[in-house]
């Protein structure tokens, strides 16, 4: 890590991990839900101006987050973070929440951070490098076929018939959901633990949503694109996602997703 950006911005975000261990250790925390009925808890709060305030005593550079209604210049270098992704899952006590964190210069990702302080499984990334969990470097195991695929639950969505179809005919050999955050199964899939991912946005993705797993996966030689195959952008996407941990994978899976849908 011989970047300084990505030395500092690590210590600023295992010690807001710290905060949320905390939190959720002695169950200090309270919750209400958004406009869009998704939960706020006081901590992502807590935790966004904790962030915003050390990298801005660091760095004279722009910040952004999910919990503040800061505007950015985006033609000019900004961070980009989100507090607790996956808040429904640190409100019930599960250990599939992450803090994201980014930076973005001229509409790309530079740096890309996704800490899960549960698991203290640290991700992360720089532009033209590789991809690490802690010091190893990703993916710690090569899928080499559609093995494991994780899913956001859309019940909605054909898609997660789809899913249980190529399941029930063993074309997926095991099939889970995981819940919580979506860049932390994201990151999953660059670890090797799932061979795919697939997840779907009703909204446009903002910088913070995607942009740091996003690089992650490219870095670890994953992809994340559309369901035709197509490079998402990682600032804002639309739709759905899926995210495969090699390029044989990915073609495997889309082609079996492709001939159902």
């Amino acid at each position: 890590m011989r970047n300084i950006y990505l030395i500092i911005a690590k210590q600023i975000v295992e010690e807001a991990g710290k905060i949320i261990k905390e939190a959720r250790a002695t169950n200090t925390f309270g919750f209400v839900f958004k406009d869009d009925n998704t939960p706020i808890t006081n901590i992502d709060k807590q935790i966004q101006q904790y962030i915003t305030k050390r990298i801005k005593n660091s760095f004279d550079i722009q910040v952004m987050g999910e919990e503040d209604d800061a505007v950015v210049d985006t033609s000019k270098p900004y961070w980009a973070i989100d507090p607790i992704d996956g808040t429904w899952a640190f409100i019930t006590h599960e250990n599939t929440s992450a803090i994201n964190l980014s930076l973005i210069d001229n509409e790309e990702v530079v740096l890309g951070i996704v800490f899960n302080p549960f698991t203290d499984e640290f991700f992360h990334t720089e532009k033209g490098s590789e991809s690490y969990i802690g010091m190893l470097k990703l993916p710690l195991r090569e899928n080499k076929s559609v093995t494991v695929v994780n899913f956001k639950p859309e019940r909605e969505h054909p898609i997660v018939k789809n899913l249980n179809q190529l399941f029930k005919e063993k074309k997926i050999k095991k099939l889970v959901s995981i819940g919580g955050s979506i860049t932390y199964s994201m990151c999953m899939v660059a670890k090797g633990a799932f061979s795919n991912y697939i997840a779907h946005f009703n909204g446009n993705a903002n910088a913070w949503d995607l942009s740091a797993a996003v690089i992650i996966v490219r870095n670890s030689g994953g992809f994340v694109t559309d369901l035709d195959g197509n490079d998402i952008n990682a600032i804002s996407h639309k739709g759905y996602i899926v995210v495969s941990s090699n390029e044989k994978v990915k073609n495997e899976f889309l082609a079996m997703m492709n001939k159902l849908h």
